[in-house]
């Protein structure tokens, strides 16, 4: 909620580039030369195999687009690119088009791009899309794949081969429910239920269950593998595995609910859900990376509510894209009745007209409950700085409020730490700026405040206590 993070994040916004800004970009910057004059290698990672539904699908997008998407070992790219799409399989067994950066023939697509990036950090973004939805009497089950390469003015372009089927399983989760005024201590239930509204069986299910800060799964099935995370949210991981056939039409839930510990840490707490098909290649995205450990408990089941209909169509593993009101990923909020007691501390300096000195301050969270606040709009200070300095250095993720030349000499500035939308019971945030005194003023006082609100006077209901949201910058 705090000022000095909308509008970093307002600076750092991206948007689709369109055709005509792409020009003029290119138009304004030669594209000859990756900026460290290596020829970059331009690499479209591997695309996740999709799935288009037919007409007996209920729920689903008509349209399906599959992820291209690229990498570099450059550390900054500035080349136009010619990227050539050969969809002629894919469109034996599905209606194909491409975007307006194409020209086609006879399904085969040849599409202009400009990537360009000063950090790429490995990503790039492409704008070339690829629309695919099913020809009518295709039976589910039909596949073909299509191939991706590409010629750059300055670099090489590594493409690849992707896969689309006709028909898959579509898991309706039903919404999950939301909780308030929970007991620290409590444990709480969470049913979990679903149907395959596709057009195809699922040999299988996974259902992966993600606790932030202050849940905690109280029981660990044998059928579940679990990980954690202390320093992030989510904070813990579930992952749980279904072997048996989900049917078209089929509608089951969990025989037991998901119970979560309610703990010290909880205030803002989350349980995210996923249900997919067995062996789905959008799941891995998520789950890699993390070290799981098998649950030692019973086995966690699934209760037929509804048995659907049995279908002469093969089991599916690629999930279709659901519509609407329809996901397979819902979020239920929890809040727990805690409270987190954030502090400022400030700083004293002394120094003569001419001298530069650094003014300390810094952030607590003095807790019980870890804060997490998933907005993304963070907790941090608003700093004026004691009258006669000019400022002549900042610390990390401390900057002025706007880029006027007077707010950037003399503030107020806004400081505030690199994901400090999430910020665990315990956790000091440490800042400083450095300013010139430009005239000496005895007992010269500026403050490093929270900055709870635009709205003046409002403050959390988590922090009742206001006599330490704000501590002095005193100079001489």
């Amino acid at each position: 909620m705090n000022r000095h993070f909308r509008r970093r994040t307002a600076a750092f916004a991206s948007a689709a580039l369109t055709t005509a800004a792409l020009t003029a970009l290119c138009t304004a910057a030669p594209a000859s030369a990756s900026a460290d004059d290596t020829d970059p290698v331009i690499t479209l990672q591997k695309p996740a195999a999709v799935a288009v539904p037919t007409a007996a699908a209920s729920g689903t997008e008509t349209t399906v687009q599959p992820d291209l998407e690229y990498t570099t070992d450059a550390s900054s790219v500035q080349t136009d690119a010619t990227i050539t799409i050969d969809a002629r399989r894919v469109a034996k067994i599905a209606n194909v088009s491409f975007s307006d950066n194409c020209t086609v023939e006879n399904n085969v697509a040849t599409c202009w791009e400009l990537f360009y990036d000063d950090d790429p950090q490995g990503q790039l973004g492409s704008v070339t899309q690829m629309t695919i939805s099913a020809l009518p009497g295709v039976a589910a089950g039909a596949t073909a794949t299509y191939t991706v390469s590409g010629t750059a003015t300055a670099g090489t372009i590594v493409g690849g081969t992707g896969s689309v089927q006709v028909g898959g399983p579509a898991f309706d989760l039903q919404p999950t429910v939301d909780h308030t005024g929970l007991a620290v201590g409590s444990t709480v239930d969470e049913p979990v239920q679903f149907t395959n509204t596709g057009d195809r069986p699922a040999a299988g299910a996974q259902l992966l269950l993600m606790a932030s800060p202050g849940l905690g799964f109280a029981q660990h099935y044998a059928n579940c593998k679990y990980s954690e995370a202390s320093t992030s949210a989510p904070s813990e991981y579930a992952l749980c595995t279904f072997t048996r056939t989900i049917q078209t039409g089929e509608k089951v839930a969990l025989a037991t609910p998901v119970q979560l510990n309610v703990t010290t840490a909880a205030y803002y707490t989350y349980l995210d859900t996923q249900i997919v098909p067995k062996g789905d290649p959008g799941l891995a995205r998520t789950i890699d990376g993390h070290t799981w450990t098998e649950g030692t408990g019973g086995r966690l089941a699934l209760t037929v509510l509804d048995p659907g209909t049995a279908s002469s169509a093969p089991a599916g593993k690629v999930a279709l894209p659901l519509t609407g009101d329809h996901s397979d990923y819902r979020i239920a909020a929890l809040t727990a009745d805690n409270t987190a007691d954030f502090s400022v501390t400030g700083d004293t300096a002394q120094g003569a007209v001419g001298d530069t000195v650094d003014l300390h301050f810094s952030m607590t969270n003095n807790g019980p409950a870890t804060l997490y606040d998933r907005s993304g709009s963070g907790i941090g200070l608003t700093v004026t700085l004691p009258p006669g300095t000019t400022v002549v250095g900042a610390s990390a993720g401390c900057y002025p409020d706007s880029d006027v030349p007077q707010e950037r000499a003399h503030g107020p500035y806004d400081c505030g730490e690199k994901g400090d939308y999430l910020v665990p019971a315990g956790h000091t945030a440490d800042f400083s700026l450095t300013v010139r005194i430009d005239q000496v003023t005895p007992g010269a006082q500026g403050t490093a405040a929270i900055a709870w609100s635009y709205t003046p006077g409002w403050r959390p209901p988590y922090d009742p206590d206001g006599a330490n949201d704000s501590a002095p910058l005193t100079l001489n």
